[in-house]
């Protein structure tokens, strides 16, 4: 599962390569507009995901040509794919600092959603958002690019995509 994720990562860094804003992306006030985008497309759609197009185009997200992907500047991707059967929902943003980015998601998901995200056995995952249909895991991988740094922050779902 991580070497898909990277894969992924390195599809995206490569398709949308970090853009210069007039804000530093290594601020915490830039890095938490993306952490809010992730909060609001992946563990806010979760367990199905059936919100997730109508929700990111809400935030301002565009489809991509080939309709799988969700951009909304050329730094932050979303998607959701079927994976062995399993929906998972990823956001992939460029950032500066992602150690920082990965805290901001851990300390939204304890705030959010308090005892029902809690630790995982699983040494590749945050941890786990308990909903009416089963765990959720929720990984995060970061990489360099020649670009730039990336994290993707993803929510592992339990049943098939919507079509």
């Amino acid at each position: 599962m991580r070497l898909l994720l990277a894969i992924a990562l390195t599809g995206m860094a490569f398709w949308a390569g970090p853009a210069r804003s007039a804000q530093d992306p290594a601020s915490p006030a830039w890095i938490g507009i993306r952490v809010n985008l992730f909060m609001s497309l992946c563990p806010a759609t979760a367990p199905s995901f059936g919100r997730f197009t109508a929700t990111a185009h809400g935030n301002g997200f565009r489809t991509d040509s080939n309709g799988r992907q969700v951009y909304k500047a050329t730094e932050i991707v979303a998607s959701i794919r079927n994976v062995d059967g399993q929906c998972d929902c990823l956001v992939s943003f460029g950032t500066d600092k992602p150690k920082l980015a990965a805290n901001m998601i851990l300390q939204r998901l304890l705030s959010k959603y308090g005892s029902r995200f809690q630790p995982d056995k699983d040494p590749d995952s945050l941890g786990v958002l308990k909903t009416a249909d089963g765990d959720l895991s929720i990984q995060l991988v970061t990489m360099r690019e020649a670009k730039g740094q990336w994290i993707g922050a993803v929510v592992h779902g339990k049943q098939r995509c919507p079509a």
